[in-house]
């Protein structure tokens, strides 16, 4: 029998009001039966009782309207209806601690969480502070630099306001829907070495003449590594095997200064140790491809206006050319 529209409605309002009940309590309590794997240890963490866990765990189940955690005689884990729930949840509880965060903060000086890839703090970060500072417009910044997994899960979890770096279509793994993705500039990558090596200055190299020098590499596993191989096996070459293996771009790029290895960057920092005298960025006959630089947040959450001052300040010193998607 089909459910009437005021029958609808009237469900809506309970479950609406049911959710009004909810407290910080019952969102943590979830999230510590995740981490512990047992409801008597999450009642230990939140200092209540059992009866009072059990009581809270009630209360949020009733509130969505289905079971959260399967129970066994080694504790509870979360059912798939309990990790969807979560998912939903840590964004809340991230939302709270921002808040305590900003409480900290004069009420002029909004705070900004940014996640960003290594080296995009060389230059884009550098200018859309300047550009922010300039105008008077410059939040609270707190920036946490990682691989690109990491600054996508603590986006998505709601530990940070936005990302920003090179994030290539496979890492979104189909859910780039969730996102609202600006994207800012082109960056392309780089190979350097010293200023006193034999390759500096060549014009026109061809990759089968940088197979037979060393190489310090980011590891397997890393986007930069993957680009660097694909452009050698493109041409049916076998890629260089590095003597040495460093995912630390500033590493590598100090470290080919001082001695006879190339190494491969973005073309942004690869010119910023060029203009130091540190390098030279060799000249390639067929240059490597390029990435696009993206500015992302979580389309499910309005843009706090802060946010907003930093991706257009970043669209700005990034040039012409940016688009939304």
């Amino acid at each position: 029998m089909p459910i009437s529209a005021d029958n609808a409605d009237a469900t809506r309002q309970v479950a609406a009001r049911r959710m009004d009940r909810l407290r910080v309590r019952h969102l943590k309590l979830l999230q510590l039966v995740a981490s512990t794997g047992s409801l008597t240890a999450a009642a230990q963490e939140l200092r209540i009782s059992q009866p009072a866990s059990t009581k809270l765990l009630q209360e949020l189940e009733r509130a969505v309207g289905c079971s959260l955690v399967d129970r066994s005689v080694r504790g509870g884990s979360l059912s798939a209806a309990g990790q969807r729930t979560l998912e939903r949840m840590r964004i809340a509880i991230s939302a709270l601690d921002a808040v305590a965060q900003a409480g900290a903060t004069p009420p002029h000086r909004p705070l900004v969480r940014i996640g960003t890839l290594p080296l995009v703090g060389v230059e884009l970060i550098p200018r859309m502070v300047a550009l922010l500072s300039e105008r008077g417009q410059l939040p609270r910044l707190t920036i946490h630099e990682s691989n690109v997994a990491a600054v996508l899960g603590m986006l998505r979890e709601g530990a940070i306001d936005c990302v920003i770096g090179r994030i290539d279509s496979d890492r979104l793994e189909g859910r780039a829907d969730e996102f609202r993705i600006t994207r800012l500039t082109r960056d392309d990558y780089a190979i350097a070495c010293a200023p006193t090596h034999p390759l500096a200055g060549r014009r026109r190299l061809a990759l089968g003449t940088l197979r037979t020098h060393d190489w310090i590499l980011a590891p397997h596993g890393t986007h930069t590594r993957q680009v660097f191989e694909m452009r050698f096996a493109s041409q049916g070459l076998q890629p260089p095997l590095p003597l040495i293996e460093c995912a630390a771009f500033h590493t590598n790029l100090s470290t080919v200064s001082t001695c006879p290895l190339l190494t491969v960057a973005p073309q942004s920092a690869v010119q910023s140790y060029v203009r130091l005298g540190r390098v030279r960025q060799l000249d390639l006959a067929q240059p490597f491809a390029s990435d696009s630089i993206v500015f992302m947040s979580l389309r499910d959450l309005p843009e706090l206006p802060a946010l907003g001052l930093v991706r257009e300040a970043l669209l700005a010193v990034a040039g012409a050319g940016a688009t939304a998607a």
